[in-house]
């Protein structure tokens, strides 16, 4: 884990490839052989992946800039516990990803040379969790195999209907008063996502949805809407 302040970027490892054993074309079951370049998540953006557990499956992008409370279990003799992440990407349906499916790669849903998006790790019944990509590959500095310059043209930064302004709005309003949503009963973290019309609000996510949350949760930060998620308990897959 790549920590930040007592927080995390990124769940991720590296490992030596056994020549031979690899396609040199980073081409994936399911999906084909990548673009050598990368993706920025935007709100809404079509995404796919292929997993050792659930195959080839299709989700959107439901929340950007996502703090989150991934639990880890007491596999191979060692204790449970719970890590904090920041910045990261969340994708809707929770099928999306299931127990096993940690460690693939997350691309844009385009039929040729998808750019990579995520590296995904955790979820929920609810959602998925990735690390944004660009995080993973400046950290081991590394770069993505495939065919250079190609890719879909994806989706715009600010997601559709939202403003790039809006967008930064929110998330300076989500940094600014985060300890406060971590505090509303049952969270479980929070990120900027979509509301009606398009508007960007700030998440909470919740593992069940309350009276006790509903009370707590404020109506809005500083002029941007709070909406409560229900997600459940998210744990690494």
């Amino acid at each position: 884990m790549f920590p930040l302040c007592g927080t995390s970027l990124a769940d991720a490892a590296i490992a030596q490839v056994t020549p031979g054993a690899v396609d040199p074309d980073g081409k994936i079951l399911a999906i084909g052989t990548l673009s050598a370049d990368t993706l920025q998540a935007s709100l809404d953006l079509p995404v796919k992946k292929s997993g050792r557990t659930s195959g080839l499956t299709r989700g959107r992008v439901a929340g950007l800039n996502a703090t989150v409370s991934v639990g880890y279990s007491d596999e191979c003799a060692g204790a449970s516990f719970t890590t904090t992440f920041t910045g990261q990407i969340l994708v809707s349906p929770g099928k999306f990803i299931k127990s096993g499916d940690s460690g693939s790669l997350m691309v844009e849903d385009v039929a040729t040379n998808p750019r990579a998006v995520g590296l995904l790790y955790a979820g929920s019944k609810r959602i998925a969790v990735a690390n944004p990509i660009d995080d993973v590959l400046n950290y081991f500095d590394v770069s993505m195999v495939g065919v250079p310059g190609a890719g879909g043209a994806g989706a715009s930064a600010s997601g559709p209907g939202a403003s790039a302004q809006g967008l930064e709005n929110a998330a300076q309003a989500q940094v600014k008063h985060g300890v406060a949503l971590m505090n509303v009963p049952g969270a479980v973290g929070h990120a900027i996502g979509l509301g009606n019309g398009a508007c960007p609000v700030v998440r909470v996510l919740v593992d069940k949805i309350t009276p006790a949350a509903q009370q707590a949760a404020p109506r809005n930060v500083d002029g941007v809407p709070v909406v409560l998620w229900e997600v459940g308990v998210i744990t690494a897959y």
